[in-house]
């Protein structure tokens, strides 16, 4: 039986999920010998139990968000382990965990063993050979489906798939951060997402990172408005229709708020700023408006709003309806506030970053004739790019 093994623990948030994987990991028995190697896929709270683990651990970062596939790659390539066994999503390793995967790989037929009772590509946690592992190489796939793309292309080769019964792993709590609130208490923040697939990786991390870091009561508007691809306009506003709450959030679906982002830009609007937005760490920032996050309260919502039910000039339909929003704001002389207490991270603008070429080519389009149609409506308007000047 190997006996090195790198455990590969790739992580994106939720800080107390990642804790109870550690604390499962840690029950392992010495034999067999293992490394574990994090991968943070550029998380939003684990640098305080990250910081308290380095020395103990190999630890890999992302400067930005890769999704699970890619981050178990960069770990893998970092292990010196014969046999790399991961774990999805902090899933808690049970007693006993890793050595009846060492043991199940250890017959040259089986290339990929998996810790479960059912069927072993939908198990959190899965054992493969290093050397196999190179050969394939890792499927490019959502997280949940990892498992199942690996064992197929291991397939291919001529080696089987074993789900390993003895070999626990509990999967991770449906909510895991901090902001579990009594059942039935009304909710005073509404956070609005729009995004292009609800289903995406990003999208996954941003909710996380929003449950991991909101104190307060609040509930999610995902406007999944991906078939077809309507803009930004238009979702928001949908989403902002919903909305029965005191304050209201708008966020990009590659944003990732931090501990403690929320009170701050409450006492802000609670002050009488019309707009209030966090400040985005680690990347870009723009401090005139920067509308990949922003929040405003109910009067404020209504004041400002181009038309009844409509926040958004909906004729403004990709970009540039943020731009009208400033100029409005401007002109009433209650510029949007950054709150630099408040802090967020941002992917910058890959919700719009299109691989798909009909897209691309759709967004690119639809760009330059929201640009036309913000300069016909505000003749005066100085603009500077995307940006008022």
């Amino acid at each position: 039986m190997p006996s090195n093994i790198s455990v590969i623990v790739p992580l994106s948030g939720g800080a107390a999920q990642a804790l109870r994987c550690f604390e499962g990991i840690a029950t392992q028995p010495e034999e067999p010998s293992h490394e574990i190697v994090v991968v943070d896929d550029a998380s939003a709270d684990l640098e305080p139990l990250l910081s308290r683990l380095e020395g103990d651990v190999v630890l890999v970062r992302n400067e930005r968000r890769l999704g699970f596939a890619a981050a178990a790659m960069r770990g893998a390539e970092r292990a010196r382990g014969e046999l790399v066994v991961f774990i999805r999503d902090a899933a808690v390793p049970g007693p006993g965990w890793l050595a009846p995967l060492a043991e199940a790989l250890a017959d040259p037929s089986v290339g990929f063993a998996a810790s479960t009772a059912e069927n072993p590509v939908t198990a959190w946690s899965f054992a493969v050979r290093a050397a196999d592992l190179r050969t394939v190489g890792m499927p490019e796939v959502p997280a949940p489906l990892l498992a199942g793309a690996l064992a197929l292309s291991l397939a291919g080769r001529g080696l089987q798939a074993r789900a390993v019964t003895d070999s626990v792993v509990v999967a991770p709590g449906a909510r895991t951060g901090g902001a579990r609130r009594p059942a039935g208490e009304a909710p005073e923040l509404t956070i609005v997402i729009p995004t292009l697939d609800a289903t995406s990786e990003r999208l996954r991390a941003c909710v996380a990172a929003v449950q991991a870091s909101t104190e307060a009561a609040h509930e999610i508007v995902i406007v999944d408005n991906g078939c077809p691809p309507q803009g930004f306009a238009a979702p928001v506003n949908a989403g902002l229709r919903a909305a029965h709450t005191p304050y209201v959030v708008v966020m990009n679906d590659d944003v990732e708020p931090l501990a403690g982002w929320w009170p701050p830009l409450r006492a802000a609007i609670d002050a009488g700023i019309a707009v209030a937005c966090p400040l985005t760490v680690d990347g870009a920032m723009r401090f005139d408006f920067p509308a990949w996050c922003f929040a405003l309260g109910r009067e404020a919502l209504s004041e400002f709003s181009h038309a009844p039910g409509e926040f958004f000039d909906p004729g403004l339909v990709l970009w540039y309806q943020d731009t009208d929003l400033l100029h409005r704001l401007r002109q009433a002389g209650r510029p949007p506030l950054v709150v630099e207490s408040s802090r967020i991270r941002h992917g910058l603008s890959q919700s719009v970053g299109s691989e798909d070429p009909e897209l691309s080519a759709w967004i690119k389009v639809q760009v330059a004739a929201d640009r036309e149609r913000f300069i016909a409506k505000h003749p005066d308007a100085a603009l500077h790019g995307h940006a008022l000047a």
